[in-house]
């Protein structure tokens, strides 16, 4: 028989950050790839207006945050931990659904791809919002 280990609660915080990551970054990546779009980027065109410093700033805000809580995950404490990972996933969760109903248009087009990654992206933000919220407790004995 294998051994299945049981995986601490940071642990698997710490791997839906890391997924949720690699779902952005592969999305971004292959976005890249859609008719007409290094044009844009090149016009400094994004789906949001012109591109301007202030602009980069809150793109860049909306990728740190979810990079900043794959170490949070490990290093907090477990009552901020837990809320910290519900009200970012909470706010990330709403910001990737305004995404889909804004792509919805689109379905059956280039960026039907792109709709799939956020569905996937609600998923496992639902999932690290279940996880947080059943953050295991210890039992005192009295």
């Amino acid at each position: 028989m294998l051994a299945d280990h049981k995986v601490n609660i940071k642990s698997k915080l710490t791997a839906h950050w890391a997924c949720l990551m690699f779902l952005y970054i592969y999305a971004d990546y292959f976005e890249l790839k859609t008719p007409g779009k290094i044009e844009q980027i090149m016009k400094l065109k994004t789906p949001v207006g012109e591109t301007t410093p202030g602009l980069l700033v809150i793109f860049s805000l909306i990728l740190i945050v979810p990079s900043l809580m794959i170490v949070f995950s490990v290093l907090l404490k477990p009552k901020i931990n837990k809320w910290s990972n519900i009200i970012v996933a909470l706010i990330w969760s709403t910001m990737s659904v305004l995404i889909i109903i804004g792509e919805l248009d689109d379905l059956g087009g280039w960026y039907t791809f792109y709709l799939l990654y956020q569905i996937v992206e609600v998923l496992v933000f639902g999932s690290i919002i279940w996880h947080a919220w059943r953050w295991p407790k210890h039992k005192v004995n009295l």
